[in-house]
This record gives structure tokens, sequence and C-alpha cells, in this order.
């Protein structure tokens, strides 16, 4: 089978692999669509994975082959994948948070090889029923809504707040449709890539506003010179991570979504004299995916306009190095063959 595997940093190649096989407790899937995710980059880009990983989690497929002991599941069976792994008894399992457990890894993280690959070996428990009507397609946007439902889930958002949106990458769109469909009285977005402020706006934000604009002094002039009740920062770069806390109101609260991978100084005073609350989220958990696949199924979330290009996985390499600065680019999804 044809499969994108990591070399070096920076360095995918696709290559020629044997096609997994189906053991006992274990299922094989034809992919059908994998999402690029803003994960996958960062492990592109610094080197975390080690060689000949198979990235890619953002997964949909069909059952291809059951190993001895599957129930449930047969060939033929449209699916999509909670990527993740945990031990499911830990303090963090028992309370629901698995995306928490001390154990947790997944798919196309170098414990077991990802999506970006014509087939892929999972558990069942990983495996999640697509309702009839659904795309595919549409079921592998599933991460980056149900990221962003797990976000406003823990942010303690209320009807009738006001938000800031920092960046409208894949991740800040889908917040941008859970906070409007959760009742958000005004939504704004900062975003300086033309495409996806425009999309910002097609998707409802109140107002799009290029970060190097009077962000501050525009958001108070939006309300009545109180500030936002929330930013969800969902860039993940120290300068937004930093300009997040100077955005919010007084007693607001910052909710951290985009993953920095570099050092970002905030002034705890800053915290303190302003009375700043601040929530970090990362990933999501089952039920989080369960909610946004009948949200996309009901046709409450709108996908149409998230995804801007669908490529062949022989143009996947390309499609990393172009996402590291995306002109155009939202989302980009590999489409496999039948």
């Amino acid at each position: 089978m044809k499969a994108a595997v990591m070399k070096d940093r920076r360095k995918m190649v696709i290559e020629e692999t044997p096609a997994p096989k189906a053991g006992p407790g274990e299922v094989v899937l034809k992919m059908k669509y994998v999402g690029i995710c803003g994960s996958d980059l960062h492990l592109y880009t610094t080197g975390l994975v080690p060689p000949d990983t198979i990235m890619g989690h953002e997964c949909a497929g069909i059952v291809a082959e059951v190993g001895d002991g599957v129930e449930g599941w047969k060939i033929g069976d449209r699916v999509g994948i909670h990527g993740g792994l945990y031990c499911g008894k830990c303090f963090w399992c028992r309370r629901g948070q698995t995306n928490l457990c001390r154990e947790v890894g997944g798919i196309g993280l170098g414990d077991m090889p990802g999506g970006y690959a014509e087939y892929l070996k999972v558990f069942p428990s990983m495996l999640l029923p697509v309702p009839e009507k659904m795309r595919l397609r549409d079921v592998a946007l599933l991460d980056p809504f149900s990221t962003a439902f797990h976000a406003v889930r823990l942010s303690g958002f209320q009807i009738a707040d006001t938000v800031l949106i920092m960046g409208a990458g894949p991740i800040g769109l889908c917040a941008l449709q859970q906070l409007k469909l959760a009742g958000a009285k005004v939504v704004c977005v900062t975003e300086r890539v033309e495409a996806r402020a425009r999309a910002a706006k097609a998707f409802g934000a109140d107002l799009v506003l290029d970060p190097t604009d009077d962000v501050s002094g525009k958001l108070a002039d939006l309300t009545d010179g109180v500030g936002v009740d929330f930013v969800f920062e969902c860039v993940g770069i120290p300068d937004t991570t930093q300009e997040a806390f100077n955005l919010v109101r007084r007693a607001g609260k910052v909710v951290l979504v985009g993953v920095c991978m570099d050092l970002a100084t905030v002034h705890p005073v800053l915290w303190v004299i302003n009375e700043i609350s601040m929530q970090a989220t990362i990933g999501f958990v089952r039920e989080d995916l369960l909610s946004s696949m009948k949200q996309i199924e009901k046709g409450v979330l709108r996908t149409d306009g998230l995804v801007t290009e669908t490529i062949s996985i022989e143009q996947l390499p390309d499609a990393f190095e172009r996402l590291l600065s995306p002109n155009n680019e939202i989302k980009v999804l590999v489409e496999f063959a039948d």
C-alpha cells in the first residue's frame, strides 16, 4: 500500500509499505478521507515523532477486515475514529478525562501507524459508527469540531457572552460556529490571512479584524467600553498567547486552545489586578466527538467552506510545506481512490 512516511524533520516521503492485517481483536480500515491537522504540522516541523512514523489521525474509512473476536463491526461499515489511546483505569480516565491519561497516546503519533496510508489497523473501541446520511468527507472534520466543542464546554461560556477568537484556522472557525450555536451575543475574530478572514465572516463572525488593527479599541467600541467576556486563543504562538490576556475584559477568561510549542511570557500582575481567569484545553474525549457528529448530522454546523482543497496521498508532502505558511488554504483533506 502507499503511505506517507516521516523520515526526519520536514522530510516526508511516499513509500510502498506492507498493508496491515487484522489480528485477534483488531480491525483494518480502507481509508477514504484524512484531514491534515495542526498538530501534525507541529510534529512535522519539530521532528518529535520517531523515524518511519505514519502520521494522520483525522480519519474516515470503511471496514475492510475484521479480526477474530471482534463483534459489532462488519466489512463495509462506514466509520470514523477516536484515535486516542488511554488506560481506562487511572484517576483521569475514571473521571471521563481520557485526554489527560498519563498513558495517553494515539494513532499517527508513533504509538500506532496513522491514516496517511491506504489502510489503517485500529482497535474496535476506537471506531465510531457513521449515520447513514452523513458524508464520510464530513466525518474527517470531526476532530476540529470536537476540539472546539471541548474548549467551549470547558470554558464556562454562557448565552449572550461576548467573545474574541484569535485565529480563523480550522479550529478557530469551528469554535466560531460552536459559539454562535451556543448563543454568543457577539463573536469577533482576528485573522491576518485574507481567505480565512473571509471564511470567518461567512461563518457568522460579527466583526473580523486584522491583528495589526487597533483590536483593543474596536472591541471596546463593540462592548460599550467593557471588553469581551472571553478570548479563545486558537493560533498557538507566543505573541497571540500574550496578547490574549491584554484583550480580555477585567474578570474575563482566556481559553487557550492553540498548542504553543514555545515559551510565552505573561506577567502575573495582569491576572491578579484584573482578576483574569485562564482555561487551557487539549483535544477532546469520545463524548465530544459524538456530540459534534450529531450536530453535523442535523445540519446545525456547516462543513462546506471549511475544506479548501482535496488532494491525493502523493501530494501530501508538498501540502505540508505549503501549510506552514498558509495562503488560501483552510482545511486540506487527503482523499483515497476507491
